[in-house]
């Protein structure tokens, strides 16, 4: 009852966020019974996720255009991207996002849509670590700051960097460690984040609270954790409170309940529903 259209280049080499959009999105879709067609125009309803020179040609051959969903794989800066409210809906993958589009460019015409997030599989690893810290987009002077507070507490950690790991590398370190510590730029949705809380991770965030990569211009109210709710952890923006936050967290952290929040506002059925919900589709 759906069609839909990714570029398959996103299929090959290591494992990415769009990779995981297209595969989550995917199983989602057969977990929930509704039927899709890939890359080829079978059913009523259309929803690309990317919106690029071959996917605004082939929009252009589509019989449906009125409920046409497109994103979250878009890019605003684009000249290309003012076709994309001709018809039907952008897709934004949180709401800080759309809200950048809706401030900087007008797109009003948006669905704010979270891909599924699935647990990753357990590799039923000893606990060698205290804390596993994943580090994406930030300096080596936060990261170094970071092992410091947890040097001091006798915490003992292992660090996953963005860009040089594996699924499995993922998967393992994830199971041999009780909590991990966050230290990202923004993130439009923050799949391999949410992945950790699904595995029942409790997060210590350093939150990064502004989107501003094209200048102070753009610059709007974002995070590293888009969704989050404090029965995940601990979050903090402010370098002076990290310490006492920390302390708290690990005061704290068998009470956490990650995995709770991913099951109610991040499992297939919710996803799914958002996506036929807007297709008026019976799943």
């Amino acid at each position: 009852m759906l069609n839909i259209f990714y570029r398959d280049s996103h299929l090959q080499g290591r494992m990415s966020g769009p990779l995981k959009v297209i595969e989550n999105l995917l199983r989602s879709l057969k977990d929930c019974g509704v039927e899709y067609a890939v890359n080829e125009e079978v059913y009523e309803h259309n929803f690309f996720l990317h919106w690029d020179p071959p996917h605004i040609e082939r929009y252009k051959t589509l019989k449906n255009k009125e409920t046409l969903l497109v994103g979250p794989q878009v890019w605003p800066f684009s000249p290309d991207y003012k076709q994309l409210t001709e018809y039907g809906k952008v897709v934004v993958p949180s709401q800080w996002v759309g809200d950048l589009f809706l401030k900087h460019f007008n797109i009003e015409k948006q669905l704010v849509w979270p891909v599924a997030i699935y647990k990753p599989e357990d590799q039923y690893s000893l606990i060698k670590n205290d804390c596993l810290i994943y580090h994406k987009n930030r300096s080596q002077e936060d990261l170094d700051y970071i092992k410091q507070l947890l040097s001091r507490r006798r915490l003992s950690y292992t660090q996953l960097q963005y860009g040089s790991y594996t699924q499995d590398d993922f998967k393992k370190m994830l199971s041999s460690v009780k909590f991990c510590v966050i230290i990202d730029n923004t993130e439009s949705q923050g799949i391999a984040i949410q992945e950790m809380m699904a595995a029942r991770k409790p997060l210590f965030v350093w939150d990064t609270p502004v989107w501003d990569h094209m200048g102070q211009e753009y610059a709007v109210p974002a995070s590293s954790v888009p969704y989050w709710s404090y029965e995940c952890g601990e979050k903090t923006s402010e370098k002076d409170a990290l310490s006492l936050s920390l302390d708290h967290f690990l005061s704290r952290k068998e009470n956490y309940r990650p995995k709770d929040f991913i099951d109610r506002e991040l499992s297939p059925q919710a996803s799914v529903k958002i996506l036929t919900d807007y297709f008026n589709l019976q799943g």
